[in-house]
């Protein structure tokens, strides 16, 4: 009894199974995830964002990506509750387990997980694909490897749309597709993508995370939405006007990105086509091994930075200027997902600290070519107080400054704020998750961030001008990525300049849930890296 209720505080399970799939038996009131869950019995937000947008999911399955989505939808406000296309009710979620959810205002009986998911999701497609939604509103796909998708840099997302997401390795169906309004059929649910977009990437994998993608498309459909002159679309008058490379270099980059516009290579094998090369790759390096995929893609890399329109950071090395440090303590699977949306975009490191072990699901091998620099565990062997951890943080600071890593830190608001203030009352939960003097440290930490929150002057925002961004960053950035509603030690935090917003002030104080930290990583680096480098838009 008592090694299980030892295993349930450190949040694993006594099997080799992930969380995911061995969830506890009992609650872990003070983890952040379950405290952020149990405000779904509040339903839906009656404020929304993007009151004219609706999201249909193919897959997301699993009670990781579902809850992801969920949460996500509900961060940006869309009109109405994802609707998961594949499953009939909530108990066809995977992993997904019933629990007591709290209690309303009223006293009333405790309710079960899949009552309080039918008042944020929806299920089946008949809400998505013919409730009022299907006639007035286009249908746009988020899809890459086709031949209709266009760049996330030539198009806006009409925030007045109903939004397909695709399943996490089979992608958006081809019948809504490979369709056009002369050849819908009963196969297709009578529907045809008005729009097909996908978002650039530059790494070795050949897709996002689904949740992350579908997080990136509606930040632009809120970004267009609310702020258009944030962000200017490229056209073929534009495509390359900036870029230096020679022909054959300019002619490599854009092979790479030609195959997001392309049919994906498959074969066929009883019956049923599959791509010639199983893992999640890009399709340039489809039959190489690892180590030819590294040097093919540090070649890339350089044709990339020689594309950029300066050079970050004069005199001290050619990079991109985004750097990304990460505590990985509570639950490993944020960590690889921020690793692989690091792998997508155009980071030069990515650092992390706390336990040392990486979900490598969550990386879906991107590991091997975006490696991860662990930088140890700031609490072994020591208190939690400042003093107790000075010789790590130095430690700590000499590997960054190795690194040549920017000078410039911003810490990353996923839209915890309730989350952090609710840690005042919780001293003693802080104290057994971080040891002698852990709690104290929390709440400096809380202090420190409640202050630069109510200040204007340290707060700055995704939805910023690419103009004001790209000053703001001009010598690089090192991004801080907090865990799930735990702050990252004082000392780091006291290294950075701004708190960096995924959505403006005004609108996060009307968020309650906030993002999944893997979501609003990728979310972030996407945008950075755009605004940072904005001659690669134009590839």
């Amino acid at each position: 009894m008592f090694f299980n209720q030892l295993l349930l505080r450190l949040r694993v399970t006594p099997r080799r199974f992930p969380q995911a799939s061995a969830p506890p038996r009992k609650v872990c009131t003070d983890d952040p995830l379950t405290r952020w869950s149990q405000m779904l019995r509040l339903g839906w937000p009656k404020h929304c964002h993007l009151p004219h947008l609706s999201v249909g999911l193919e897959g997301c399955t699993s009670a990781f990506n579902a809850m992801n989505s969920i949460r996500t939808c509900m961060f940006y406000g869309t009109a109405v509750p994802p609707s998961f296309l594949s499953l009939s009710k909530a108990e066809d979620i995977k992993n997904i387990r019933d629990r007591q959810c709290g209690t309303d205002d009223a006293g009333s009986n405790p309710e079960t997980t899949s009552l309080v998911l039918n008042r944020v999701a929806q299920f089946g497609k008949e809400a998505f694909f013919r409730g009022q939604w299907a006639e007035n509103f286009p249908l746009v796909a988020l899809e890459n490897f086709t031949h209709r998708s266009q760049s996330l840099f030539t198009c806006r997302i009409s925030s007045v749309a109903r939004l397909l997401i695709g399943h996490e390795n089979r992608g958006v169906s081809s019948k809504y597709i490979e369709c056009d309004n002369a050849t819908i059929s009963d196969e297709s649910d009578g529907q045809c993508a008005d729009c097909v977009v996908y978002v650039p990437q530059y790494g070795t994998i050949s897709s996002l995370n689904v949740v992350t993608s579908m997080g990136i498309a509606l930040f632009y459909a809120f970004l267009d939405q609310n702020f258009p002159h944030s962000r200017s679309l490229m056209t073929e008058t534009t495509k390359r006007a900036f870029c230096p490379n020679t022909d054959d270099e300019l002619e490599a980059l854009l092979s790479y990105q030609r195959c997001f516009r392309e049919r994906i290579p498959t074969t066929h094998g009883y019956g049923v086509p599959s791509r010639i090369d199983p893992r999640p790759i890009h399709p340039l390096y489809f039959g190489k091994n690892v180590e030819n995929i590294i040097d093919t893609h540090n070649h890339l890399r350089k044709l990339l930075l020689r594309a950029c329109s300066d050079q970050r950071r004069p005199g001290k090395g050619r990079c991109f200027g985004l750097s990304v440090l990460c505590q990985n303590e509570i639950d490993l699977r944020n960590l690889g997902g921020i690793v692989r949306s690091a792998n997508a975009f155009l980071v030069d490191n990515i650092f992390y600290f706390g336990r040392r072990k990486i979900n490598v699901v969550g990386t879906v091998g991107t590991q091997h070519y975006t490696p991860p620099t662990y930088l140890g565990d700031l609490f072994e062997g020591c208190g939690s107080s400042i003093e107790d951890m000075e010789p790590q943080l130095n430690l700590m600071k000499k590997r960054l400054d190795e690194a040549n890593v920017p000078c410039r830190w911003w810490f990353l608001d996923c839209g915890h704020k309730f989350l952090y203030s609710a840690s005042r009352s919780r001293v003693s939960d802080l104290q057994d998750l971080q040891g002698s003097g852990g709690s104290q440290a929390a709440l400096e930490a809380v202090k420190w961030y409640e202050t630069r929150y109510s200040d204007p002057n340290c707060m700055l925002s995704l939805c910023e001008s690419e103009e004001t961004l790209r000053e703001a960053i001009r010598e690089g950035v090192l991004l801080v990525v907090p865990q799930e509603g735990i702050l990252p030690p004082l000392h780091i935090l006291q290294r950075c300049e701004k708190i960096l917003t995924v959505l403006p002030h005004d609108f996060t104080d009307t968020v309650s849930a906030g993002l999944p930290v893997a979501v609003a990583a990728g979310i972030a680096l996407q945008r950075l890296s755009a605004v940072m480098h904005p001659n690669i838009t134009t590839l």
